[in-house]
């Protein structure tokens, strides 16, 4: 089971992980030596509660950001800096405000560039930085029908493997997007998943009970060296005072 903390409200829980977020990374840049510490991150709240937070906070002088690179664990494959990309809302809420961290942006859709193309493109670029390691630290989010990345429930994605896949129907449109594997994912050093509002509690729920991954997906998390980051709408049975983190089921 992951350990789960707890937080009243989506701002509190926006602050409390942007606040763990650079703390991490600060050891991380500190304890990994010889490469950078790879960062893999979700669009959605991520962006939104958590990258929009840490921009407003003291930033750890131990943090050294030329050390850290950036990915994300999908995008949508759509033309370079539209609204739905995921790295535009990231470059916007902080990283465009921190000219030394190293980001990989996921290719997007221009020309004749196919989606099969684009991911044997970024398919090589990972090999290139990453060989068969996974990202240090991992910060997903999920959708009210227990989705993480681009990985959806009964799609054959979720047991393909990776490290890049396709998608070419998502349920959510865009329709085209490119993904990280589930493995890939799950196989980081650390594993953060941050969920806000009532409309998750159910996949929650179900999840950490012993859900099967292809019915919600999010359930493949749910591993002892993950951490659920929920406010109390998403975590409604979840014991505590509601007035900081705590830990529960």
């Amino acid at each position: 089971m992951p350990e789960v903390r707890v937080l009243p409200t989506p701002e509190a829980l926006g602050s409390a992980v942007a606040g763990e977020l650079l703390g991490t990374l600060a050891a991380l840049t500190r304890e990994v030596t010889g490469r950078k510490v790879d960062l893999a991150l979700a669009g959605g709240s991520v962006n939104s509660l958590v990258l929009a937070r840490v921009a407003q906070l003291p930033h750890p002088p131990a943090l050294d950001w030329s050390r850290v690179r950036v990915w994300w664990v999908d995008e949508r494959f759509v033309p370079s800096g539209d609204e739905q990309r995921n790295d535009r809302e990231a470059y916007e809420a902080l990283l465009g405000g921190l000219p030394d961290v190293e980001t990989v942006p996921w290719p997007h859709q221009h020309g004749t560039l196919s989606l099969e193309e684009a991911g044997a493109q970024f398919s090589t670029t990972w090999a290139s930085l990453m060989g068969g390691r996974a990202p240090d630290l991992s910060v997903v989010g999920c959708g009210p029908d227990g989705h993480f990345a681009s990985l959806f429930p009964g799609h054959t994605s979720l047991d393909a493997p990776g490290p890049v896949l396709v998608e070419h129907e998502s349920p959510k449109p865009p329709p085209h997007r490119l993904t990280l594997a589930r493995d890939t994912v799950v196989r980081s050093h650390q594993l953060w998943l941050v969920a806000a509002g009532a409309s998750k509690a159910s996949v929650v729920q179900r999840a950490l009970v012993g859900a099967d991954l292809h019915e919600v997906p999010i359930a493949a998390l749910a591993t002892d060296r993950a951490v659920w980051w929920l406010d109390r709408a998403a975590a409604p049975h979840a014991r505590g005072d509601g007035s900081g983190t705590g830990n529960g089921s």
